[in-house]
C-alpha cells in the first residue's frame, strides 16, 4: 500500500443560459487536504493513474459530478496536488495531528472514510 496526501482546490460553477456554459469565480474557492492509503497499482511515477484519480473524485463529489447538479451547479477542480509519502513520513503518521479526513482504498477499488488512527 502507498500513502498519499492530496490537496484539492475547488469551486462551484453555475450554468449561464446566455453563455450556454458553466461559469465560476476562481477567487471563490476552497482548499482541503485528505490522507489516502491506496494500492500500489493505483499509482504511476507521477501520481495517481488518471482513471483512479477520476474514481477518487467521483467518490468525493458524486458519480455524476462532471455532469452537474439538479440546481444548475457543479464542482470545478481548480487544482489537485498529490504527494506520495516516503517511508520516513509514513513512520511519523502526520495525519494524526491534523483534522483532515482519512480514506482507505481496498484492492477491489472500494473507497471508505476511516478514522486517522486506522491509517
Amino acid at each position: 500500500m502507498a500513502y498519499l496526501k492530496i490537496t484539492i482546490t475547488d469551486t462551484m460553477s453555475f450554468w449561464d443560459d446566455y453563455l450556454c456554459d458553466y461559469v465560476f469565480n476562481p477567487s471563490n474557492s476552497k482548499t482541503f487536504t485528505g490522507w489516502y492509503r491506496v494500492p500500489e497499482d493505483w499509482l504511476r511515477e507521477d501520481g495517481l493513474i488518471p482513471e483512479r484519480q477520476e474514481k477518487l473524485l467521483e467518490y468525493m463529489y458524486g458519480a455524476t459530478w462532471r455532469s452537474g447538479n439538479d440546481d444548475g451547479s457543479k464542482y470545478v477542480v481548480l487544482k489537485m496536488e498529490e504527494h506520495k509519502l516516503t517511508d520516513a513520513e509514513i513512520a511519523e503518521r502526520p495525519w494524526l495531528v491534523t483534522r483532515e479526513s482519512c480514506y482507505s482504498i481496498s484492492s477491489d477499488g472500494t473507497i471508505a472514510q476511516i478514522d486517522s488512527d486506522q491509517m
